[in-house]
This record gives C-alpha cells, structure tokens and sequence, in this order.
C-alpha cells in the first residue's frame, strides 16, 4: 500500500519531471516520515502538504509510461537502491509554486534543483 500510494503522489507532484526529479519527491515524503517519526501512509496524505492530491483525478489519465517511471522512482526509494539526490529535503516547490512562495520559504534552505522543482529543508 504504500509504495502505490507514494507512487502515486510522485506521479501527481513530478509527472514531467526527470527520473531524478521524481526519485527526489518521493525522497522528500519518506525524510518527512523519518524526521517527523510519522508513518509514511500519514505524511502523504497529510492536508495540505503535497498539493497534488487536489487533482487526483489525473491518475485516470496517466501514460503507462510514465506511470511505471513513478512506481519505478517509489520502489528505488523504500527500497533504498537509489541516493537521495535531495540531500535530506522535507519541502519541494515547483517552479509554478514559487510564483507565490509559502510563507515558510523563508525558515528553510535550497538543498538542490532538479528540473522545474527546488527542494528545501
């Protein structure tokens, strides 16, 4: 259950993004569980934390593809198989995102880009 559900939210936070780009959102939701001693399950469906699941409606239409490349990036990460590329962010913003920044932007630090996104923590 939780591998799908993770695979799930990185299809909805980082459907265009690189492989990369996907390793490191679903990296940002299991260093949330770890860091915030939270089960993974809870962290991703948490309100108001990843806003992807507000158009959960474009999993009906996913590609195969990139369906796969979703699962794929969850499975490496529970499985621990693939680096964090995030170096140990909790926060991830698209591009999009950072036309109207989070007031919390400012308590957190760039960790990295990858693609359209900037993580933090």
């Amino acid at each position: 259950m939780g591998v799908l559900l993770l695979a799930m939210m990185v299809c909805l936070e980082a459907e265009g993004e690189p492989f990369r780009g996907k390793v490191g959102v679903a990296y940002v939701a299991v260093n949330r569980s770890e860091q915030w001693s939270q089960p993974l399950t809870q962290v991703i469906m948490a309100p108001n934390q990843f806003g992807g699941w507000r158009h959960v409606e474009r999993l009906e239409r996913l590609d195969p593809h990139t369906w796969l490349a979703c699962k794929r990036a969850a499975l490496v990460v529970i499985d621990r198989t693939a680096p964090d590329p995030t170096f140990g962010a909790v926060h991830v913003l698209s591009d999009r995102d950072l036309q109207h920044p989070p007031a919390w932007i400012r308590q957190v630090r760039i960790t990295t880009k990858i693609g359209r996104q900037t993580f933090y923590k």
